[in-house]
């Protein structure tokens, strides 16, 4: 295989969630294979790093305001991807809420927050690239999931159920797309290194918790957010060409023991 499979040149993605964490990580990625990047978050003022990074590397990235929750924003923002730069070949779904809490005590108003955005709102993008990439022919979509939608963890109900809802999703959009060259796939993180709401990331600390991910992970650290940068690529490009209704799980061989 040449590495030709894994240039992005030509190519327009849209990255939900661009502006800090895995997101920003996988967009900055996929600018660096050659494409042409719509960053995406409900506050595109969050999104100015990103883009500045992008553009002082010589690459292309435009910023948009899109709730994801609302099937009308999710259309507006493929729109703007085809009027402003020319198509739309790549799909990162990968806005998140992250809320936690235990099954018991979480309240209708979190769950449904969490539902419809990790959820109703991958599926609404999906529902809005459809259109577009059934027209190229050719399409890759690209979900951000998580290992919590097959492992099981405390006060995380939310979020796994939802991630385990787009583990489904992307098998089944696989199979109803795929005679349109529509490629289907998950990317499943495990646990990562702190993100705070500035946007730096930073090393992992010490602690119970940290001593338990180290116990139970084989690559004994957290993932670093570029490490699923590559992942991300591979997905996107035409290395994985025969590659769909795929959960793609990059945690360190995380397992509970």
């Amino acid at each position: 295989m040449s590495r030709q499979a894994f240039s992005l040149d030509g190519k327009v993605a849209i990255v939900t969630g661009a502006g800090r964490g895995l997101g920003k990580a996988i967009a900055l990625g996929l600018a660096s294979a050659g494409a042409k990047v719509l960053l995406a978050s409900r506050n595109p003022a969050n999104l100015s790093d990103t883009a500045t990074t992008i553009e002082n590397s010589g690459g292309t990235a435009l910023r948009a305001s899109v709730d994801i929750s609302d099937p009308v924003s999710c259309a507006a923002l493929v729109e703007k991807a085809e009027e402003e730069l020319g198509r739309l070949d790549v799909l990162v779904c990968n806005a998140a809420t992250n809320i936690q809490g235990s099954a018991a005590g979480m309240t209708p108003a979190d769950w449904q927050n969490v539902i419809s955005t990790e959820l109703s709102g991958y599926f609404y993008l999906c529902q809005a690239a459809y259109e577009t990439m059934t027209r190229q022919k050719c399409g890759s979509i690209i979900m951000v999931s998580a290992n919590s939608s097959t492992v099981g963890y405390t006060d995380l109900i939310g979020v796994a159920t939802a991630k385990g809802g787009v583990d489904m999703m992307a098998r089944n959009l696989a199979v109803e797309w795929g005679k349109d060259g529509i490629r289907v796939n998950t990317l499943n993180p495990g646990f990562t290194e702190h993100v705070p709401e500035d946007g730096a990331d930073v090393a992992a600390g010490d602690g119970d918790l940290e001593e338990d991910i180290r116990t139970a992970t084989p690559l004994e650290r957290r993932g670093r957010v570029e490490e699923f940068a590559n992942p991300a690529i591979f997905l996107a490009s035409d290395a994985s060409s025969y590659v769909t209704g795929h959960n793609l799980v990059v945690d360190g061989g995380y397992s509970v023991k």
